[in-house]
């Protein structure tokens, strides 16, 4: 796809955006989606409120012999608080980074063949198999997206709530589901500590 301009401001949006499912613009906060080889405007990015964040648009991070680039942000309100991910990509990687009350966790996506069966979310208690790992069901509660920057290799919706769970499994690991629009997105994640990481200076 060639350079695009914001249909909002004009200005030009960056590259990367070429590769992405949906951007804001960086001039106006327009949240923009692509739709086959047209942009669509899809409305506010949200109120991104200005508080001290681990990771920022744009920097490089090292983690575990794995270097990525923070590019996405959003942020989801729960009603007792709010929690931020971060999408971030590497030259064989895509993960997610949650960040919630300085517990940090690093998320990979599971395809659909090897996800939990469930197409609602399960209770609490339950126990759900996702890559031939048995998982029980410790947190189930919702959340709305607020606010969006950056750009993303899927659709984010402001406003949209969010039922989710979250599973433990006997190695520790975490296993999260997500369920609003259509069939639900699992993903597998380990604790981080911040130290395990290094940040880079943002591009």
């Amino acid at each position: 796809m060639e350079t695009n301009n914001c249909p909002n401001c004009g200005d030009s949006l960056p590259a990367a955006f070429n590769a992405a499912k949906m951007c804001t613009c960086p001039s106006c906060d327009t949240t923009l989606v692509l739709d086959g080889a047209h942009l669509q405007n899809a409305g506010t990015s949200g109120q991104m409120h200005d508080f001290p964040t681990l990771l920022k648009l744009g920097q490089s991070i090292h983690i575990k012999g794995h270097d990525y680039q923070v590019l996405g942000h959003v942020r989801f309100d729960y009603g007792r608080g709010w929690w931020d991910e971060f999408w971030v990509e590497g030259t064989d990687h895509r993960v997610w980074i949650s960040v919630d009350e300085g517990d940090v966790i690093l998320q990979r996506p599971i395809p659909r063949n090897d996800c939990p069966a469930n197409t609602k979310p399960p209770k609490l208690g339950d126990t759900v198999t996702a890559e031939r790992r048995n998982y029980r069901v410790t947190e189930a509660s919702s959340a709305i997206c607020i606010a969006v920057r950056g750009h993303f290799s899927e659709i984010l919706k402001i406003g949209s709530q969010y039922d989710y769970v979250n599973c433990t499994g006997e190695n520790g690991n975490l296993l999260s589901g997500e369920f609003s629009e259509g069939a639900p997105d699992w993903y597998l994640g380990a604790w981080l500590d911040p130290f395990e990481f290094t940040v880079g200076i943002e591009k």
